[in-house]
């Protein structure tokens, strides 16, 4: 028996070793360049028989031993004989013992020099339909297994590189350089871009086709277990709507233009949650700068909780050169035209500090001497269309000058239908703020010894801005008297032109003219503010006073011991002189002047040419009679405009109320929103926190099963 028991044991050792011997031969064998030529022939041809199209393949190597896999020179053509697909290399190491698990484990994975063009025409199907045709019949087949027979399968990947990248569809284009992906210790993630390049072309109903072009130069992501570091270094973001820019050869306009961005960005962020219906994320840093139109954030700082339906930063910290705002909260309603929901928007109170020379060359030139620093704050709503202001307050560190103010800008997307609107609860100025301030404009300055005559200044109002008009009204209280008025600028013909009205104002003190005393008058005024025409004057009179016309009425004024009614004043001005004409008609003598002056500070040097003409016994003729009617009756008609103005005014002041209240109703709209939509969060996590319990306790059972 023990004889019989060694020679079965020959036998099975020797029956063992000579499967080993086939295996290491089949292995040898299939290891062999010949036998795996002759694969790759057979594969190719099977290939171009199933997509109908040339595919080739210069070599494939695939170690049974270690499992790794060698692709070389891979082209696929389309249908019309294009090259579609090219691969140079394409690599991976496969851990086998995970196989026995359902995993697909890839220690490394290595692509380089694949380049993929497809075409997807308007009117024929894509140059690459044929592919996912060929293909979706062995999805359709696998589909029709029954799911107990079915394996899932899970992938994991230590190591991937590609190189050498690149893409297009259509007008589209994407080349990347390098990217490496690795697990680190722990399973913790560590990712390189380098070099990423992308152009499109954007189609915009106002400007028409944009070129947009991308480039990120390092993109890193760090796994820090608790969160994912992200930085990206040397991002450049390019747009060119194939126009000229909006400010050439308007130096007056600011430089900012968005159909020509030339964006230099860098950007460090912090990844806390991500999923697919919500992120949680800080950016800890960000630095931008247009270089067309000169705009430069310097800082950008906020923690961003986000949805499907709505955005919340909040901590938010926005800087420029000399520039320095805080947002604690802000709330942004994401669109969705499934839903129909609108974005929408608002914040609350944005303090900070600014000096108005950072926005100057891409908004507004005009301020880039504008170095005194401001005070701000204010709160801020809006939608798409439109953006709302309240509780705006701006002032000067030393409180000589503040604002407070409410109001909103509407058409945002039609420069024709753009309405800045402002009302002025109150603006105070007092010692040499007035001056300091209109200092920082780069304009021409007028009358400002009488501006320093006037004191402190009080002004309550309000100002519209529309298309190449701009519109001011309301009360200026000073030291010398009030001023009711109403102006407007028209930036089209280049006229500056409105009524002014006073019922008591020390004009002698505001003018520089002793002797003269309190006033009580309504004007009319119109001046020419176009550099042309007031060049071409310059050069044929010279001058330093600005061209226009001056008709007024005073109704009541006093000249030393004197007083006087019902005078009439005409006053015009060709830049060089001012020449005027005042008449003070009565019943026995009608008293009259002439007038002229070159400079608004001499005032002091006027001449003056007194007339004096009896009426003992002439009467009023028709057409005396016939003005004093007219004069009677344009009284009647200002007092009716006045009175319109004021319920103009009222009417405003109602708006901005009706808008402050839908703002505030948007807000609370918005609140109610974000409560839903945590809630509904809240709601799915208990319902995946109860499926995935009851997931497991299935997987358990069928364990133990």
């Amino acid at each position: 028996m023990k004889r019989g028991l060694i020679i079965a044991l020959k036998w099975i050792g020797g029956l063992l070793l000579t499967v080993v011997l086939l295996l290491a031969a089949a292995v040898g064998v299939f290891n062999s360049g010949y036998f795996q030529d002759w694969v790759l022939q057979k594969t190719v041809v099977l290939l171009q028989d199933k997509l109908q199209t040339r595919v080739t393949v210069d070599e494939l190597r695939i170690d049974l031993v270690g499992l790794d896999a060698h692709l070389y020179g891979l082209e696929v053509e389309d249908r019309q004989q294009r090259k579609m697909l090219r691969l140079d290399e394409l690599r991976a190491d496969v851990v086998l013992w995970q196989l026995m698990q359902h995993r697909v484990k890839i220690a490394e994975a290595t692509c380089r020099g694949l380049e993929a063009t497809l075409v997807q025409p308007q009117d024929t199907a894509a140059n690459f339909q044929f592919i996912v045709d060929a293909f979706k019949r062995d999805r359709q087949h696998t589909d029709t297994v029954p799911k107990k027979q079915k394996m899932n399968i899970s992938f994991d990947v230590d190591k991937v590189e590609l190189e050498s990248i690149k893409f297009s569809y259509n007008d589209a284009k994407a080349e990347l350089a390098r990217l490496i992906y690795k697990k680190g210790v722990n399973d913790r993630q560590v990712a390189e871009l380098l070099n990423l390049r992308m152009q499109w072309i954007h189609q915009s109903k106002k400007h028409g086709p944009i070129l947009n072009k991308l480039r990120v130069g390092v993109l890193d992501m760090v796994d820090m277990q608790r969160y994912i570091q992200l930085s990206i270094d040397s991002l450049c973001y390019f747009t060119d709507n194939h126009k000229d820019r909006k400010n050439v050869g308007k130096p007056k306009r600011g430089a900012f233009d968005a159909g020509h961005f030339d964006v230099v960005a860098k950007l460090g962020a912090r990844v806390e949650h991500l999923s697919k219906d919500s992120v949680v994320a800080a950016i800890t840093n960000c630095q931008a700068t247009d270089r067309g139109s000169g705009l430069n954030l310097t800082t950008l700082t906020c923690r961003l909780t986000a949805n499907k339906r709505t955005l919340n930063l909040k901590n938010m910290t926005v800087g420029m050169a000399h520039t320095k705002l805080k947002i604690a909260d802000a709330v942004v309603q994401l669109p969705s035209k499934k839903e129909g929901r609108t974005m929408a928007y608002h914040t609350s109170l944005i303090t900070g500090t600014t000096q108005l020379r950072d926005i100057s060359k891409p908004f507004a030139p005009v301020l880039g001497k504008f170095t005194l620093p401001l005070q701000l704050q204010t709160r801020m709503s809006g939608e798409a269309d439109a953006m709302h202001f309240r509780d705006v307050m701006v002032k000067t560190a030393d409180g000589k000058f503040k604002v407070t103010a409410k109001g909103g800008i509407t058409g945002l997307k039609d420069k024709y239908q753009l309405h800045v609107h402002f009302d002025i609860n109150k603006m105070v100025a007092v010692g040499d703020s007035k001056q300091r301030i209109i200092n920082q404009f780069q304009v021409k300055k007028f009358m400002m010894k009488q501006l320093d005559n006037l004191g402190r200044i009080e002004y309550t109002g309000h100002f519209d801005v529309l298309y190449k008009r701009e519109q001011f009204a309301g009360t200026l209280r000073t030291g010398v008297g009030s001023i009711i008025f109403n102006f407007a600028l028209d930036e089209k013909n280049k006229y500056v032109f409105g009524k002014a009205r006073t019922d008591s104002l020390e004009l002698g003190k505001a003018m520089d003219m002793p002797g003269i005393g309190k006033t009580a008058c309504e004007a009319e005024f119109k001046f020419d503010i176009s550099k042309p025409r007031t060049a071409l004057m310059r050069r044929k009179k010279g001058g330093k006073l600005p061209i226009g016309e001056v008709k007024a009425h005073v109704t009541e004024a006093r000249y030393k011991f004197i007083k006087v009614r019902n005078i009439g004043v005409s006053m015009v001005s060709d830049g060089a002189v001012a020449e005027g004409d005042l008449s003070a008609p009565g019943k026995l003598v009608d008293l009259s002047c002439t007038f002229s002056f070159t400079n608004t500070n001499e005032m002091k040097k006027m001449k003056v040419k007194p007339r004096v003409k009896f009426n003992l016994f002439r009467k009023s003729t028709d057409e005396e009679k016939e003005r004093k009617r007219q004069l009677k009756e344009q009284k009647k008609e200002e007092r009716r405009k006045q009175k319109a103005e004021a319920e103009k005014v009222k009417e405003a002041e109602k708006a901005a109320k009706k808008a402050e209240k839908e703002a505030r109703k948007a807000a609370k709209e918005a609140e109610k929103a974000k409560k839903k939509a945590a809630k509904e969060a809240e709601k799915a996590a208990r319902k995946a926190a109860k499926e995935a319990e009851k997931a497991a306790k299935k997987a358990a059972k069928e364990a133990a099963s």
